[in-house]
């Protein structure tokens, strides 16, 4: 990772570029000194005046060597004549640089500049039409962050993989690195005898070569951009796992050696996701090959084509633990990679402020294959309702980014990949609009959206083309709004009736913004509003409009006036509901059948949205969880939840915070109890995912005294015998019991963590040491983070786990302070957001100060910082507001809070 540099220095990076010595001239030569242009080095983006458009890169790929060497050869259109060519080379030293064109050789000077740019000078200019650059480099492999070429050992063996997304092809080889610049490659690597090298297309030749090694050649690629290049060398089992999709392309699992037995589960689903996607597209698998990378860590999951990597965490599942929170994860992020095949890599974007093509269509999609591959998993609307939340929560701010990023800066590019927007934003509109158009409407448009842009690359503008032609102008000119804007409405709405003329809603729209914030609330959008209006014994109607101004009027199809209005039809619109206390009190008396699930999960949420406006009382919704508790559909359990989250722990006293875990764990216990902690015979997925997350509030959120007595003696049992405990319930049993844990679990824990072989078994340990509250075992867990011993990516989730709890989120904030430069320097650029973000779980005055203090001066020197300091400032901020407001409320119900009604049945 770069170091920091002063101010002076970064902007002599920029315009003052170092360039090595060119070669010494031939012998007999003479020694005309060449005159090279002075540097000039593009802002950020790459001129257009010289586009790749082919590659041939040649490598020496050794594992066990610490870097590695290669050549690139690089054909290229020259637009207009130039003295000098950009492109991207970081952390490589370039040993020599020659561009030929027509029957000459020009001998070129390689200069470097700030952030990945490499320009080749030239003694003479370039004419136009077309060259071929060559470049001999050597690199480092990466055995710290996972980024370019990276290393890992496995059982004494090590292993090379790759990963480059966004930026960090130019690690890896010199190359214009940017999504625009999409052309074939063909690789070729030299490595060792009886290596296994796999990259994305297949293998034409194998050739020896002297002193044990090898030459292995692959068939030239699809078009595709630098990001997406992958290739893995070592020595991997392969598994065969027969064929996949309509054309029946070979289907293998690349794994380190001995883990074969463990794909076994993705083996047997893989083709069913392919078949799924291809339905779906109407179009058949497109490579000729389908390879999967098993990769260390889950971080490194990545879509490339024909060798798309999966992490070890999802892919590796030992026998009879098939466990069905493991089986849904797999399917769920292997059809989500495997998804990018069509959204990103047949269709690619232009630039990075348009990830969203990439990441926002395909999160909708994992709802439309997903859901059909297991209808009991539920996963269209757990997804649907996750995403809301997310995305709503993130819009709230006033440091919110629009789902299309500005991406003008090199931090830009690094932060274009924004959880909250670019997945969950982007997937929510687009199911907004598909419950407006229609789905089979929104998946003709897709496909058309893929077969128009094929093999090529694509901008919002070309999306929103095709969707005007598909839909019309004004939907386009919608979707857009949404698309190009940070922020969510606020929909409101008054009931107008009267004798002898029909009723109306009034209808107004604002940004929807908590209290505290200070971002103005005068926004508008072309909103998609869809309204049920009803009464209390008779039927309800539906209607729409597109709501374009600030105010609106919308006619009722009723002869008598609604007795109850809601304003989010099916729960598909994103906005928030604005209601009036009448108005959600009619709403919230309404019997369960009056409103489908997702009115009633989009109903709560608004509730919630109310409570951070301050416009509703924390403690007055919190008497709505008990009845969401009982509810028999996990989802609206979960929902209700939520509200849980509003309460500000840390403010309270002791004895409050005692007052508030003991009912909370006699709101969930009843019906967590029932279920127990491991599954029974017959259970449905749909009651094992209901049991896990009422164990999870039973015993996390609340403090359930008998679960917890229970937790603690199976996690005992299964330290003695792996066998003892059914895989389903060891994640929380472990967690359940660490948090109620003593000094003999704690080193119990620590010990099996320190002789684990298996990388994922190793990380369920450290991570169980990431939910103990005694303070003298939290600064021994937080010590690991910090020391060379165990690696940073696996005992993060300690530093991540002490910043959840109350009692230990002081303890983290000192550790982090003390450590912070060491730490930061040993995460990628783009891991540094979320480290930067765990402070936002800050909550008071105080502790902003000290934030503002600590990392305001260090933010400037970070790759990826300022704009994840400033959400994290600005959630301090609101969620000291909030506490300000709904302290004194809270601690009033919790004082007197209302009896527990029975829980539903859960079978």
């Amino acid at each position: 990772m770069r170091r920091p540099l002063p101010l002076l220095l970064a902007f002599l990076a920029l315009h003052c570029a170092h360039a090595p010595e060119p070669p010494p001239p031939t012998a007999g030569a003479v020694a005309a000194a060449p005159r090279w242009p002075e540097p000039q080095p593009p802002a950020l983006r790459l001129p257009d005046t010289v586009r790749p458009v082919r590659y041939e890169l040649d490598l020496k790929l050794l594992p066990a060597e610490p870097g590695f060497s290669g050549s690139v050869a690089i054909v290229v259109e020259v637009r207009e004549p130039v003295h000098q060519v950009w492109l991207h080379g970081q952390d490589l030293e370039v040993t020599r640089a020659r561009v030929e064109t027509g029957s000459r050789t020009l001998e070129a000077r390689a200069v470097t500049a700030s952030e990945g740019r490499l320009g080749l000078l030239l003694p003479e200019p370039l004419a136009a039409g077309k060259a071929r650059l060559h470049l001999d480099f050597t690199g480092h492999v990466d055995r710290e962050r996972s980024r370019g070429i990276y290393g890992v050992d496995e059982g004494g063996e090590p292993y090379l993989y790759t990963f480059f997304e966004p930026v960090d092809a130019r690690r890896a080889f010199p190359c214009f690195d940017e999504p625009g610049f999409k052309v074939p490659w063909r690789l070729r690597f030299t490595v060792k005898a009886g290596h296994v090298a796999l990259a994305n297309h297949a293998i034409v030749s194998r050739e020896p070569l002297p002193e044990g090694l090898e030459r292995v050649t692959f068939a030239e690629s699809r078009p595709m951009p630098s990001y997406l290049v992958a290739f893995m060398v070592g020595p991997f089992d392969v598994v065969d796992a027969g064929t996949a999709g309509r054309n029946a392309v070979p289907l293998r699992f690349i794994v380190p050696r001995g883990r074969g037995p463990e794909t076994a589960y993705a083996a047997s689903v893989t083709p069913r996701i392919v078949s799924l996607l291809e339905d779906f597209f109407d179009q058949p698998y497109p490579y000729e090959k389908l390879d999967v990378a098993v990769v260390p860590r889950y971080w490194g999951t990545m879509e490339h084509p024909g060798l798309v990597a999966l992490g070890q965490p999802l892919t590796l599942i030992r026998p009879g633990e098939e466990t069905l929170a493991r089986r849904k994860w797999y399917v769920t992020i292997a059809n989500h990679e495997l998804g990018h095949y069509w959204f990103g890599n047949i269709v690619t974007c232009k630039w990075w402020d348009d990830i969203w093509l990439n990441e926002s269509l395909t999160s909708w999609l994992d709802r439309k294959t997903v859901d059909p591959f297991d209808p009991s998993w539920g996963f269209a609307r757990e997804a649907s309702m996750n995403a809301l939340s997310f995305a709503l929560d993130a819009d709230a701010l006033a440091a919110a980014l629009p789902v299309r990023k500005p991406a003008d800066t090199h931090d830009d590019v690094l932060g274009s990949f924004d959880n909250g927007t670019t997945y969950a934003k982007g997937s929510s509109v687009i199911a907004m609009f598909e419950a407006w158009l229609g789905p089979e409407r929104m998946r003709d448009l897709l496909r058309t959206h893929v077969r128009k842009h094929a093999w090529g690359v694509a901008t919002s503008e070309d999306f929103a083309t095709t969707l005007s032609e598909s839909a019309g102008p004004d939907v386009a000119r919608a979707f857009r709004s949404f698309i190009d804007q940070p922020g969510a409405p606020r929909i409101s709405a008054g009931l107008q009736c009267g004798p002898g003329t029909p009723a109306r809603l009034k209808l107004s729209q604002e940004r929807y913004l908590p209290a505290g914030s200070t971002a103005s609330a005068a926004q508008t959008w072309p909103v998609p509003v869809c309204v049920r209006v009803g009464t209390r014994g008779g039927g309800s109607h539906r209607v729409c409009t597109l709501l374009t101004e600030a105010t609106g009027e919308l006619p009722v199809p009723m002869r008598t006036c609604p007795e109850w209005v809601l304003l989010n039809a099916g729960g598909t619109g994103y906005y928030r509901a604005g209601y009036t206390r009448e108005q959600l009190a009619t709403l919230l008396a309404a019997p369960p059948a009056a409103l489908t699930v997702e009115e009633r999960l989009a109903l709560l949420a608004d509730v919630e949205a109310e409570v951070r406006r301050g416009d509703l009382p924390l403690g007055e919704a919190l008497r709505l969880v008990p009845t969401t508790a009982a509810d028999k559909d996990r989802n609206i359990v979960q929902r209700g939840a939520r509200l849980l989250q509003l309460v500000n722990e840390d403010g309270l006293p002791e004895a409050d915070r005692a007052r508030f875990r003991k009912w909370v764990g006699e709101v969930y216990g009843p019906r967590a109890r029932e279920l127990g902690w491991e599954p029974k015979q017959g259970d449905s997925d749909d009651v094992k995912q209901a049991r896990s997350r009422l164990l999870e509030l039973a015993t996390t959120r609340g403090e359930d005294p008998l679960l917890v007595r229970e937790a603690g003696r199976l996690a005992r049992a299964w330290l003695a015998d792996r066998k003892a405990v059914h895989p389903e319930a060891v994640p929380l049993v472990l967690a359940v019991a660490a948090r109620n844990g003593d000094r003999a679990l704690f080193d119990a824990l620590l010990a099996e963590a320190r002789k684990a072989e298996d990388r994922n078994e190793r990380v369920r340990m450290l991570t169980a040491l990431s939910s103990f509250r005694e303070p003298a075992l939290v600064r021994e867990a937080l010590a690991l983070v910090a020391g060379s011993e165990l690696d940073m990516r696996d005992t993060r989730p300690i530093l991540i786990g002490a910043f959840s709890m109350p009692e230990t989120r002081g303890l983290a904030w000192a550790f982090y302070r003390e450590h912070f430069d060491t730490l930061a320097g040993r995460l990628r650029s783009d891991e540094l957001s979320g480290f930067i973000g765990l402070v936002g779980s800050l909550c008071d005055e105080q502790r902003l100060a000290e934030v503002e203090d600590f990392l305001g001066p260090r933010v400037s020197r970070l790759e990826n910082a300022p704009r994840a300091l400033a959400r994290a400032r600005e959630s301090i901020r609101l969620c000291a507001e909030s506490d300000r407001l709904h302290r004194q409320g809270v601690q009033s119900f919790l004082r007197a809070p209302p009896g527990v009604p029975a829980p539903a049945r859960t079978r």
